[in-house]
């Protein structure tokens, strides 16, 4: 169970973490930790200088207005796109360069390694691209046929 505590935003949109009998900590971060596939548990919530002073186990353990602010906060400063569709993969020059369509419009990028591609236990994929940018793949079966031929021969 995860200590009682409220959130405060200020008029820069900071936030403030507030827990009884303790000092107030200002300008909070909060951080989705791994597993990803349980976006809901292990919430960090880090100081400025990225020091973790709390982690939420689970959000269905906090009261509904301090969980509305939390998942708010989580939906809006998240990136990590979801590849809707694999248009093309290139092989050449020992490098993947991928083109895509994701929930956040067109885009291309270079995967160094065949280890940037990551299964999850549920199906999915995580992809990592050569500037350390993370991208949700859905499950082969969840795919378009043509996006599954064009990285069959990579998973």
């Amino acid at each position: 169970m995860t200590e009682p505590f409220t959130l405060e935003i200020d008029a820069q949109g900071r936030f403030t973490l507030k827990r009884p009998g303790q000092e107030d900590v200002l300008d909070v971060r909060l951080r989705r930790s791994f597993p990803w596939t349980r976006p809901s548990q292990s919430i960090s919530i880090r100081n400025k200088d990225g020091k973790e002073v709390m982690l939420i186990a689970d959000l269905a353990d906090l009261p509904p207005e301090v969980r509305q602010t939390v998942e708010a906060f989580l939906s809006s400063s998240s990136f990590i796109p979801r590849i809707q569709r694999v248009v093309e993969v290139d092989l050449g020059f020992g490098f993947q360069q991928w083109r895509t369509i994701t929930d956040r419009g067109p885009a291309e990028f270079r995967v160094q390694e065949r280890e940037d591609i990551r299964f999850m236990p549920d199906g999915r994929f995580s992809v990592k691209d050569a500037d350390g940018n993370l991208y949700e793949l859905p499950a082969l079966g969840d795919l378009d046929e043509d996006s599954r031929k064009a990285i069959e021969g990579l998973i």
